[in-house]
């Protein structure tokens, strides 16, 4: 049997007369990366933020680790070992790659920032800074001001800082976006290299990448879950072409 980390059953948010998740379920195996995937409006962003708890459902509930959390703050998801990153990158532009990375260190031990005139002497900086960096390949980049990374570095730049508190869950959210032929390879090696090391739940539009890198493979349209599969299945089954990959039949 399937360990299952992620289960969410039922899920409905309306907005007005707009289902933006419509009785949507689904489940994500520990270790995987399971792409969600749909058109523009499909619901993905609405349910990632369901998600990670920056929004309420209607109704339905959600599972993590066996636990229900669908009335829990985004904070105490954080602490079970929920990360996400967002669509428009969320980093500190005017602090060195190194500062952004230190910032997220001392918030994942719950520190209270007071020694941060002279953080890189403290112990905890020194011994998880260099691992942080190498593990996103910016060691090279440390004292950059992050305002002058490019666009894919700066995605690099948040993934590092989420994966700072060892998440068991990663939210992605259309990493990809934005990114040139270049920034995507990079990224997506990335991505592939956490694998095993994290369950990631991938939000996406670029197909080689999701069809390159997911185990499984979920379809949103109207907020509806229309098919979960291997990426064999969904780029066979005849309602997601139609509906999304834009083939007739």
């Amino acid at each position: 049997m399937a360990d299952t980390l992620l289960e969410v059953r039922g899920l409905n948010k309306s907005f007005g007369a707009i289902l933006a998740t419509n009785n949507l379920s689904l489940a994500v195996t520990r270790g995987h990366i399971h792409a969600l995937i749909g058109p523009n409006g499909a619901g993905k962003t609405t349910l990632v933020d369901q998600l990670s708890g920056d929004m309420r459902p209607d109704s339905g509930s959600i599972h993590f680790r066996g636990r229900n959390i669908t009335r829990w703050k985004s904070y105490r998801r954080a602490r079970l070992g929920i990360a996400r990153s967002h669509q428009i990158t969320h980093i500190f532009e005017n602090l060195s790659v190194a500062e952004n990375m230190g910032l997220a260190i001392c918030a994942g031990l719950g520190h209270n920032f007071r020694f941060w005139r002279h953080w890189r002497s403290a112990s905890a900086i020194q011994k998880e800074l260099p691992f942080a960096l190498e593990r996103v390949d910016l060691l090279h980049r440390s004292e950059l001001v992050a305002r002058h990374l490019s666009h894919g570095e700066k995605r690099q730049l948040e993934v590092g800082m989420a994966l700072i508190g060892k998440p068991e869950l990663l939210i992605l959210d259309e990493p990809m976006a934005g990114l040139g032929p270049g920034g995507t390879v990079e990224l997506a090696k990335l991505i592939r290299k956490q694998k095993g090391q994290v369950t990631i739940l991938l939000v996406e539009h670029d197909m080689d990448v999701v069809f390159s890198l997911a185990d499984r493979v979920t379809v949103l349209v109207y907020g509806e879950n229309i098919a979960t599969g291997s990426p064999d299945e969904i780029r066979r089954n005849p309602l997601v072409r139609k509906a999304y990959l834009g083939e007739g039949g």
